[in-house]
């Protein structure tokens, strides 16, 4: 059954694109922008999405919350990473504060 649940909410993700945010499109928590990051990692296991990090390894699919941190907090952004313990790689979200996933990268620089 939990199989069946996560293939729907994969399914759902795909369809819906990138803008996750709330209703309302106001400003989100740092706490939802990370699960947005762990969302869209989740995404980018199975297909390129345009973002400078291309499709990731199966390896990304791994990381949990936990391995996500608010990198930066700015007046109309946030910057979320995810690193993985294993070789510390990391990649990193430019967010808008609505929860839209503007960039993905491995540098950080936006």
């Amino acid at each position: 059954m939990k199989k069946l649940i996560l293939t729907f909410l994969i399914a759902f993700l795909f369809n819906s694109g990138f803008a996750l945010a709330h209703d309302g499109h106001g400003k989100i928590s740092s706490k939802a922008a990370i699960q947005i990051a762990v969302k869209v990692t989740q995404q980018l296991t199975f297909k390129d999405f345009g973002f400078d990090v291309g499709k990731l390894d199966k390896s990304w699919k791994e990381l949990t919350t936990d391995d996500f941190k608010l990198f930066s907090a700015q007046t109309n952004r946030y910057i979320i990473s995810g690193t993985k313990k294993v070789n510390n790689d990391t990649i990193y979200f430019l967010m808008s504060l609505s929860g839209e996933v503007i960039k993905v990268n491995s540098d950080g620089k936006f």
